[in-house]
């Protein structure tokens, strides 16, 4: 059976909108010489929207984690610290050579709005939620896992 939340609507628009925060990183990685973005994974322009994800999620009040594959956790905890049942969404902050502005920081900047609009109508939600961002999802093909010998 189906859990109900009961919210109250918004009776504010969020801080943040979705335009708002891409217009944020509008610059970080372009590229003159292809045209688009250019954003390597560990690169300096990707370090940089990494440092922006770190902020951005921390002034929500989320917990801020690394793993040890580099991807970045961004959690609004339950009471008891439970993580089991989680809702996860996110997405990537790579490009590929002279990618569109919207390939992976989308994901990104609309996840966090809508940890806005549900902290705006909710103190606590019903089961742990995080934002994540992967690192390298826009690897080439040579860097890949299944080309190595003896995959």
């Amino acid at each position: 059976m189906a859990r109900t939340i009961e919210t109250e609507p918004l009776a504010t628009a969020p801080a943040a909108t979705v335009t708002g925060l891409m217009a944020e990183i509008s610059a970080v990685g372009t590229d003159a010489l292809r045209g688009g973005y250019t954003r390597p994974v560990y690169s300096t322009a990707e370090l940089d929207l990494r440092a922006w994800f770190t902020e951005q999620a921390e002034k929500r009040g989320l917990a801020v984690e690394t793993d040890r594959n580099g991807a970045i956790w961004a959690w609004w905890d339950i009471p008891g610290g439970d993580r089991s049942n989680s809702l996860v969404t996110g997405s990537h902050l790579d490009s590929v050579p002279g990618g569109g502005p919207f390939d992976g920081p989308l994901g990104v900047a609309s996840a966090l709005v809508a940890v806005d609009i549900l902290k705006a109508r909710m103190a606590t939600p019903p089961r742990p939620l995080a934002v994540v961002v992967f690192p390298e999802e826009e690897a080439p093909a040579s860097a890949s896992p299944a080309s190595a010998p003896g995959f």
